[in-house]
């Protein structure tokens, strides 16, 4: 997944890139990706959020879905486990 490529903290500017989530992002595939930035980018300024400390959780880009019910990799079971802590964590 996209999220697994994802390096942690960037040393030289400060900048924390892996958090737990404040904001889950539901959303149908026929979205632009630019109507998904505005809409989280106008989420945070009526929330009074600052963009930069924002952490969202979109499902297609934190699951490798090819890995469930694959055999050597994740069972459909553990991947419920692990998606309902997830969702069920966001913003606390």
């Amino acid at each position: 997944s996209y999220v697994d490529s994802i390096v942690e903290d960037n040393l030289d500017n400060g900048i924390r890139y892996v958090s737990r989530a404040t904001i889950m992002l539901s959303y149908t595939w026929g979205y632009e990706v630019k109507v998904i930035v505005e809409t989280l980018a106008s989420k945070c300024k009526m929330d009074g959020r600052d963009p930069k400390k924002t952490y969202i959780w979109i499902c297609c880009l934190c699951n490798n879905q090819h890995r469930i019910g694959s055999a050597e990799q994740v069972s459909f079971d553990e991947f419920q486990e692990t998606f309902f802590s997830t969702v069920t964590g966001v913003g606390r």
